[in-house]
């Protein structure tokens, strides 16, 4: 095992507590490489194994029978990917797809050593269990929003929740996102017209200026104020 590589095992929450001789088997799969937008599984494909993001992240889409699609949520380096658990448990296939967000760079856990280590490892077996808990009541609030929420108000919540994620640069209210009005509609499940006529309606109100694969946020205090309106 590299010191490197070590390291970022080492550094990850949902590792901690396993044996070092399960590491050092973790630690000997190879590091993949991803650029952001390579598809990291498909509806219906086998679970090869447990992955596990050292940097990057992976958006996990579900697919509608209307076509389009919606995000479901995003797996990061603290997370584990619930589909990934949920199919190793239950011996079954993906039932939507994953995406490399950003350049991604993961390492797959074999699925023997995965259940290995669910099975005798109440630390690693607690933090899934946990992990899959909370994301089951994400995903009810997710139902949630979209069943109730007016579209413009969840609009300017993931607009905000982008903004505080890193992808717009904080100053002083205004930041700019690189998203594109396609993006935005995969991730609220719409269609890319609707997201376009929200995105020019908050233009002309002054909260936002649009330009080629990117959104500048001019008043976030609006945009709050709208994400605010349940």
């Amino acid at each position: 095992m590299t010191s490197a590589l070590s390291s970022l095992i080492a550094a990850q929450p949902l590792l901690q507590g396993l044996a070092p001789s399960a590491l050092e088997l973790l630690a000997a799969q190879p590091v993949l490489e991803l650029p952001a937008g390579t598809r990291v599984f498909d509806t219906g494909s086998d679970c090869g194994g447990f992955p596990i993001i050292l940097s990057g992240g992976v958006r996990v889409f579900k697919h509608l029978a209307n076509g389009r699609r919606i995000e479901l949520y995003r797996v990061t380096p603290d997370e584990p990917c619930i589909l990934s658990l949920g199919c190793l448990l239950g011996g079954g296939r993906y039932p939507a797809s994953g995406i490399a967000g950003d350049a991604t760079r993961l390492i797959v856990m074999p699925s023997g050593l995965f259940n290995e280590c669910v099975a005798n490892n109440a630390v690693f077996r607690n933090a899934m269990f946990r992990a899959l808990g909370n994301r089951l009541v994400n995903t009810m609030e997710l139902v949630e929003e979209v069943v109730t929420l007016r579209l413009d108000v969840r609009l300017a919540s993931a607009l905000l929740e982008h903004a505080a994620l890193g992808h717009a640069a904080d100053d002083g209210g205004s930041g700019t996102i690189g998203l594109t009005h396609q993006q935005l509609a995969d991730e609220l499940g719409t269609v890319r017209e609707m997201i376009s006529r929200l995105l020019d309606d908050f233009a002309q109100r002054g909260m936002l200026a649009l330009g080629r694969g990117r959104i500048d946020i001019l008043d976030a205090a609006g945009l709050h104020a709208l994400a605010a309106t349940r």
